[in-house]
């Protein structure tokens, strides 16, 4: 899965949500939260102002993952060898245990023709954590026993780092797969960090291998491409998604 670039401003470790004393104007109903009596808006509340909506991206949709839909789980257990879970806990729209809040969506083309998926992931991090993921994520990346990797029932093969964008402070992206019956559900992954916020990229597609097959006998009888189905590319993130979202992150300071 993908790439892209544009400087960006990131939302800092405040984005905790815990605020300092402060009066609180609350309604009566029990004691408001720090920070409701600061009057900051809360971590999640944050990111969701940053994240993409519906006009942001053109020829996208956007849709909000559905909340609660994906609950945090500790992939700790689950993930062999245990080196890989950073990997794993970059391919789903739950916060991994480090982080603060996540808020996520998901772009699909307008393009019919276009079968490529790609859910965008916000999380916040204090400073610290943030810079340790992305050093972790790296590692693991690069790791020769992360080539395949078990996570619960599922098994990822062909992980590889791939070339990562300039935006940011620092950004990795690698490629993996796995099976699904016949089929080869392929994705790239592209982590951007910005201060102490990670911006998570997830584009997929499916490889579809007798759809490839008749498409490469159509292709030899001379069978115009558009109607050819097969996905033969690897995913890839739209550059106009990233820009979008690192661009709208900078705003949203």
């Amino acid at each position: 899965m993908a790439v892209s670039t544009v400087a960006v401003l990131g939302l800092t470790a405040a984005c905790s949500g815990s605020g300092s004393d402060g009066k609180g104007d609350g309604d009566g109903g029990g004691k408001p939260s720090k920070s409701a009596q600061s009057g900051a808006p809360s971590a999640t509340a944050k990111l969701e102002k940053a994240a993409l909506a519906s006009g942001d991206v053109k020829k996208y949709k956007v849709a909000k993952e559905p909340e609660g839909s994906k609950e945090p789980a500790d992939s700790a257990a689950r993930v062999n060898p245990a080196e890989c879970r950073p990997l794993a806990e970059m391919l789903t729209a739950a916060a991994p245990p480090k982080s603060k809040a996540h808020v996520s969506r998901t772009l699909t083309s307008t393009d019919v023709a276009d079968t490529t998926t790609t859910e965008v992931v916000l999380l916040a991090y204090g400073q610290a954590d943030a810079e340790k993921t992305m050093d972790t994520l790296r590692t693991a990346t690069k790791s020769r026993k992360c080539a395949t990797f078990g996570d619960g029932g599922r098994r990822y093969i062909g992980v590889r780092p791939q070339p990562a964008p300039v935006g940011g402070d620092e950004a990795v992206s690698y490629k993996l797969a796995s099976r699904a019956g016949e089929f080869l559900d392929r994705d790239r992954v592209t982590v951007v960090r910005s201060g102490s916020t990670l911006i998570a990229f997830r584009a997929s597609n499916v490889f579809d291998p007798e759809s490839a097959q008749a498409d490469k006998e159509g292709e030899a009888a001379g069978l115009p491409e558009k109607f050819q189905d097969g996905v033969k590319a690897d995913p890839k993130v739209a550059d106009a998604i990233v820009d979008a979202q690192l661009a709208k992150l900078a705003e949203a300071k």
